[in-house]
């Protein structure tokens, strides 16, 4: 629907785009093409060591793995979906279509680019965390024979860290976008039918942002297993703790960057509207006026009072009901997951 704003595509989004034998539906094309093998082995190793491996473990693993295999597919979506998505309603607010198609070919490019630094920042990270808790791994089966599956698993470490990190990009995406659409004199529309000024799309391109990436909460519960069985469990609290702060800023940011810029504006149209109105109410009950003149320019009262009143109710935060429980959930979920690794226990 919106090709016309999709000018550049990441590899992930190629290649899951491109289907597989016939295939085209974007899930099933990414778990064959990107997490078969590291769906392959960990069967195999729940097999193999079914008798190892405790519940705890297999419940954390099972969720990362969940994550794994739809991660690519997420990258492919925001890539595909929300960011064309959003150039294509921008109109609402910037109408000048050489200014949405020139801001949509630099943030397609922005995100296309896979960058060589997120990728090793993220990978040192991932195998670090695997390092730190081979003794937790180890007591899985991973020893002996069995340590065959630790090496395995620090490849599907470096995977996670060097490919699937690329979806972190999305919350920079947004925000570089966001604040580079407040530089333009905004088009807010007191009338619109989201009751928002037209700003709804912000905060739908926010909240897809935040809810994809909120998805690598499904991670956590592997990592508190690991903090838990003799891992570093601080670093992994900061480590979590950071997540949620960052789930936080990608909606929280450019809502409000955007909600102040409408601000300015509104509060400019109300100064202009307020100058319009005190002039012609001065001219009003001038006894050279003619009965007409006069009832013109009550009318024309009544319709600047009009106008003043629907810009100064309109909201101009771009949120509503359904965009505020997404959120509140994109961010319960990974506090859930702390908790009840971190507290239930001592409860229970």
């Amino acid at each position: 629907m919106y090709e016309q704003f999709d000018h550049n595509s990441h590899w992930v989004s190629k290649h899951v785009e491109s289907g597989l034998f016939g295939i085209e539906n974007p899930l099933l094309v990414s778990i064959l093409k990107f997490s078969l093998p590291w769906n392959i082995l960990s069967i195999s190793y729940t097999i193999v060591f079914w008798d190892s491996i405790s519940g705890s473990f297999l419940y954390a693993s099972i969720l990362a793995l969940t994550w794994v295999n739809i991660a690519p597919y997420l990258i492919w979506f925001y890539d595909e979906r929300v960011l064309p998505g959003f150039f294509g309603h921008l109109g609402e607010l910037i109408s000048d279509a050489d200014t949405r198609n020139e801001m949509a070919e630099k943030y397609n490019d922005f995100f296309a680019q896979h960058r060589i630094s997120v990728a090793t920042f993220w990978t040192i990270a991932t195998v670090s965390i695997i390092y730190a808790s081979e003794p937790a791994l180890q007591s899985q089966g991973m020893v002996g024979a069995g340590s065959v599956f630790l090496w395995t698993t620090y490849a599907y470490a470096i995977y996670v860290g060097a490919i699937l990190s690329h979806g972190f990009v999305g919350p920079v995406t947004t925000i570089l976008l966001i604040r580079e659409i407040t530089e333009y004199e905004l088009e807010i529309d007191p009338l619109h039918p989201d009751n928002l000024g037209g700003l709804s799309n912000v905060g739908y391109v926010s909240i897809r942002t935040t809810l994809l990436f909120s998805s690598a909460s499904l991670i956590l519960p592997l990592l508190f297993y690991f903090s838990s069985s003799g891992g570093i469990s601080e670093v992994i609290f900061v480590f979590a703790s950071i997540y949620v702060f960052t789930i936080f800023v990608s909606f929280i940011y450019p809502t409000t960057i955007v909600n102040r810029r409408a601000q300015e504006y509104r509060d400019n149209v109300l100064e202009d509207l307020r100058e319009e109105y005190n002039r012609i109410e001065n001219a009003t009950n001038n006894p050279n006026n003619d009965e007409l003149s006069e009832l013109n320019k009550r009318l024309e009262l009544e319709r600047v009072q009009r106008n003043y009143d629907n810009y100064n109710s309109v909201s101009l935060y771009p949120l509503q009901l359904n965009m505020i429980t997404q959120l509140i959930g994109s961010v319960i979920l990974p506090i859930l997951f702390m908790f009840v690794e971190f507290y239930l226990p001592n409860l229970i």
